[in-house]
């Protein structure tokens, strides 16, 4: 056996017991330094990058307005200007109004902005162009990588992810810091994949938002908001085995689900269950996730669903229980065992290599923005505070390590079989 596969074990188990990110991590940093492991992400800065040649986003607003902005609590503002100036073009604006829940106590906000016609954005890798998007300030995305890393995996292995990009974000000429560009869920699903029916996941069956377009009649909203409800009915819940398998993914692309399920577990995403959308396509006639917010990864356990976890399904590779539905994916042997499948093939699907690439990826794009003073110092009021290159860098390199190291000791247990299924 090799000696990344003994520390990647380590690494695992001590996750496994006690669901730990920072000691895991720390467990894995002094065996690396015992084994002389390197790190072989290797972080090439890109040359000088043409800073005007970055995503910009600019607006103007009264003064008045943009002290209410910054020091407005939890509050659905929204803003006054007429004209936006996105990358160059000028246009007008149909609405600007701050959205968000918990990051509308922060001082700089996340947006919701519409415009008259379509602006291109692009990244290191893509180019796309959008009149309706979010402008999210990232208060709570540590070194701001952390969806940017997720929304990059969850492409990888096919889960539909909606376009996004960094840009900055200026008022009255002053940046406002780095915010993510991201095409709005429901839009992405009706535009894209033209779903008539979409809907916002609470918790459980609660559907905290339904989004339809004119292809569906009331009736027809009453019959899929029903066909979505049957997921986490007794009739479907008190099945087992092959049964429960086959009626489950008669309402649920369980491909994608799981998948997101296996991401989830893998990068240790502390809150999830309600963060997704779900999409109905008549050709699929079934609910397909499009999963968002992963600024919560890599923490030490989930916000909810703890106690259920450690009390029956400790040894099970599902994260958080917080969810009736996962809950019985975690504990009918059958069902588990097919989920199983699908986190094996996102681990050899999302090899070293693979991660190595994303993670060069996310700093291409990141760093020429890291190279504006006036941006970054807007991080100062984010819930982790002032942020520089320094930190980036050792943030991508950690995640590298932690994550590189725990998928191969993954892979090492599902393959000899020691993550048995029991009844």
């Amino acid at each position: 056996m090799s000696a990344i596969y003994y520390l990647s074990k380590a690494v695992n188990q001590q996750v496994v017991k006690t669901g730990n990110y920072t000691l895991a991590l720390v467990l894995l940093s002094f065996h690396m330094l015992l084994a002389q492991v390197n790190d072989s992400l290797i972080l090439r800065k890109p040359g000088a990058p043409d800073i005007n040649a970055l995503n910009t986003v600019s607006f103007n607003l009264p003064k008045a307005g943009l002290n209410q902005l910054h020091h407005a609590k939890g509050k659905k503002l929204k803003l006054k200007t007429s004209r936006i100036i996105v990358n160059g073009d000028t246009l007008a604006i149909k609405h600007v109004h701050v959205r968000g829940n918990t990051s509308s106590f922060f001082i700089r906000k996340s947006l919701n902005i519409k415009t008259s016609k379509k602006s291109i954005f692009h990244t290191s890798t893509d180019t796309f162009s959008l009149n309706k998007f979010y402008a999210i300030s990232m208060n709570m995305d540590r070194n701001y990588v952390r969806n940017k890393i997720s929304f990059a995996v969850m492409k990888l292995v096919d889960v539909a992810t909606p376009s996004n990009c960094y840009s900055d974000l200026l008022i009255n000429g002053g940046s406002e810091g780095l915010y993510l560009i991201y095409y709005p869920p429901d839009e992405y699903a009706m535009k894209k994949y033209l779903a008539p029916f979409v809907i916002r996941r609470g918790y459980g069956e609660a559907m905290d938002k339904v989004y339809t377009n004119n292809d569906v009649n009331r009736q027809e909203e009453k019959d899929l908001k029903k066909r979505f409800r049957l997921l986490y009915a007794p009739a479907t819940l008190n099945k087992n085995g092959e049964e429960l398998y086959n009626e489950i993914s008669s309402l649920l692309d369980l491909n994608s689900y799981f998948s997101w399920l296996a991401f989830n577990h893998l990068f240790q995403n502390g809150d999830y269950a309600d963060e997704a959308y779900f999409m109905w396509r008549p050709e699929k006639s079934k609910f397909e996730i499009i999963p968002w917010d992963f600024d919560d990864i890599l923490k030490d356990q989930p916000h909810e669903g703890v106690g259920e976890r450690a009390k029956s399904q400790r040894d099970k590779l599902i994260y958080s229980l917080e969810d009736e539905l996962d809950k019985k994916i975690a504990s009918d042997p059958y069902v588990y065992k097919k989920y199983l499948d699908v986190y094996t093939v996102l681990l050899q699907t999302l090899t070293s290599e693979k991660l190595r690439e994303i993670l060069t990826d996310v700093f291409n794009d990141a760093y020429p923005y890291y190279l504006k003073e006036d941006l970054l110092a807007q991080s100062r009021f984010d819930q982790f505070g002032q942020t520089d290159l320094t930190n980036l860098e050792a943030d991508l390199h950690s995640i590298y390590q932690y994550i590189s190291f725990k998928a191969d000791g993954l892979r090492k247990d599902i393959e000899s079989g020691s993550l048995r299924v029991t009844h």
